[in-house]
């Protein structure tokens, strides 16, 4: 292309010498449109030379590319997935079935108005489900099972409680008056051997418990702690249920069942 481009270059000269023995004044008017347009035929066929190359060379990647072997891929490891919300809610509502069923397996949820079925214990927290008259109403979250109680990071022991107020005006009672216009006392458990001021209250991991039931109408399983979500919301929806049956002279109960009773009673639902 550089070896066209000279030749070119000689041709147009030897026409502007030829110009210029023969016709001086000529020259001198249309010398400076000579060396542009020589100059504009250089880059115009430098261009184009250019173009030309780079197809070559696109055709010889794409033909370099497709003899190469395929580049492996990395597999990321499996890991298992945590049960999302809505698969959740539909074993809920499976077990809510179940729990309704006429079967002599689930007279025991039938002795209480309260029903707490755990069903998750990481050594840390304990996760349950809690049931109103066998409605799933919320969650529940308690410290986690130990064999020698440790005060304030132990769960309640599995068994059939009375709930109702307790009429004392503690902190806590004043703190939650202060921020809650519906709110009289809390609503203990009672009756628990080696555990006293056992309540059910806000909160959301198993720092906030101290022993107690937290409920809440979210949950979060697969965080490393794990944790329960929208507690203001439900405990609020909850008080006023079991404070309305208190007040009109109902005796409530709790019964809270540990984690083997699905085994124990044969359940296909798992959670």
């Amino acid at each position: 292309m550089a070896r066209l481009a000279a030749l070119l270059f000689i041709a147009l000269l030897t026409i502007a010498i030829l110009l210029f023995l023969t016709n001086p004044e000529l020259l001198e008017e249309v010398w400076l449109w000579i060396i542009g347009f020589i100059g504009y035929i250089i880059a115009l066929l430098q261009k184009g030379f250019q173009s030309i190359s780079s197809l070559f060379r696109g055709d010889e990647k794409k033909d370099t590319a497709a003899n190469l072997p395929p580049t492996p891929q990395k597999t990321a490891p499996s890991i298992p997935a945590s049960p999302q919300p809505d698969q959740l809610q539909q074993k809920i509502m499976q077990l809510e079935q179940q729990l309704n069923a006429q079967d002599e397996s689930y007279t025991a949820l039938s002795a209480s108005t309260l029903t707490v079925l755990r069903y998750l214990d990481d050594g840390e927290s304990t996760l349950g489900l809690l049931f109103i008259r066998k409605k799933f109403f919320a969650y529940t979250l308690e410290d986690t099972f130990r064999k020698e109680k440790v005060a304030g990071e132990t769960r309640v022991p599995e068994g059939i409680y009375p709930l109702n107020f307790n009429e004392s005006l503690s902190p806590l009672t004043i703190k939650y008056r202060a921020s809650r216009p519906w709110f009289d006392f809390h609503l203990e458990i009672k009756n628990i051997p080696g555990f006293k001021n056992v309540y059910l209250h806000v909160g959301n991991t198993h720092v906030d418990t101290e022993g107690c039931l937290l409920i809440a109408d979210g949950i979060n399983a697969s965080s490393p702690t794990k944790m329960i979500t929208q507690s203001r919301l439900a405990y609020e929806r909850f008080y006023k249920t079991i404070s309305a049956l208190l007040k009109s002279g109902e005796e409530v109960k709790i019964n809270i069942i540990d984690e083997d009773w699905f085994e124990r009673s044969k359940l296909q639902t798992t959670l």
